[in-house]
């Protein structure tokens, strides 16, 4: 019998690990969560560059350790788009295996979108309304449409910041032109979600993982592991201006911005904005639940 539960979650841009320990009534209790930005989708998801492989089986190693520390843990592993996709993904996936003495589950877009669905929905509050979750990721990006606590529609696309940032941000500030050239490139990729969203009157935008937990710490919330933070469309629009407008260097200055996120929360806001400019949703919910919350639901069963 494991005491502990754990996931290791080996996104496109951030490795986490999330361990928790089941108490005898059976709720779960959080003894040790860490994220490391790694940026396997630096430069896109084609090939994964030598030195964030590198820096990846090092993080890898390091969740190793914390992981033998709290000991007879069940353990599961999942990656996602990079390692779905890069040409030299295996060299990875063998290594990292190695070093955690277990197999890392790929997961499919699908698969991953059911996952965020199932993390969120273990929040209470966000069982009543018409939502379209919005995962981003550094390779791709999940969608998924829930009324009431129902899915009733989701997509991966691969619109990760890692895969735009290579495509539109090519110079400093991005210009509009860029700009206008990724809101019509995206638009195309995600065709079959509009017509969907004709349908659905979108109440607020539920973002998980980093890209939106940055909305968090530049507009001041505070950040709790089990409750939601509420971002109004305003607040949201103001960021976007200051964020678009300043070129690299200023966006290291910026107030609650991430040092590693400086590089790609561009096109990451430029992807948020085009989504909120077609679905028109009342405010931004950030849910601190995602994919890994939703792993460990379904370890459980």
């Amino acid at each position: 019998m494991h005491n502990n539960l754990a996931v290791v979650d080996l996104g496109s841009n951030t490795f986490h690990l999330l361990i928790v320990s089941k108490d005898t009534n059976g709720s779960l209790k959080t003894i040790y969560r860490a994220r490391v930005f790694v940026g396997l989708s630096d430069g896109g998801i084609e090939v994964i560059k030598e030195d964030k492989i590198k820096l990846g089986l090092e993080t890898i190693r390091l969740f190793k350790a914390k992981l033998d520390f709290f000991g007879n843990t069940l353990l599961k592993v999942a990656g996602t788009a990079v390692l779905r996709k890069a040409s030299n993904r295996m060299e990875f996936i063998h290594k990292a295996e190695e070093i955690l003495q277990t197999r890392i589950e790929i997961l499919d877009g699908q698969t991953e979108a059911e996952y965020i669905y199932k993390g969120i929905m273990l929040l209470p509050k966000l069982l009543f309304g018409t939502y379209l979750i919005m995962d981003i990721g550094g390779g791709s990006t999940e969608f998924i449409i829930v009324v009431d606590g129902i899915k009733v529609w989701w997509q991966s696309y691969t619109l990760g910041v890692g895969v735009l940032h290579h495509l539109f941000h090519n110079k400093e500030p991005i210009g509009l032109r860029a700009i206008h050239s990724m809101t019509e490139y995206v638009k195309n990729m995600i065709t079959e979600m509009l017509h969907i969203l004709e349908k659905y009157k979108i109440e607020a935008i539920i973002g998980a993982s980093g890209s939106f937990e940055v909305l968090q710490s530049m507009t001041s919330k505070i950040i709790k592991e089990d409750e939601i933070s509420i971002i109004q469309i305003s607040e949201f629009e103001a960021l976007y201006q200051n964020i678009i407008n300043t070129d690299f260097e200023k966006r290291q200055n910026l107030p609650g911005l991430p040092k590693e996120r400086t590089k790609l929360i561009v096109v990451g806001m430029a992807l948020k904005k085009i989504i909120i400019d077609i679905a028109h949703p009342s405010y931004i919910i950030v849910s601190p639940y995602a994919m890994k919350e939703g792993i460990l639901s379904e370890m459980l069963l």
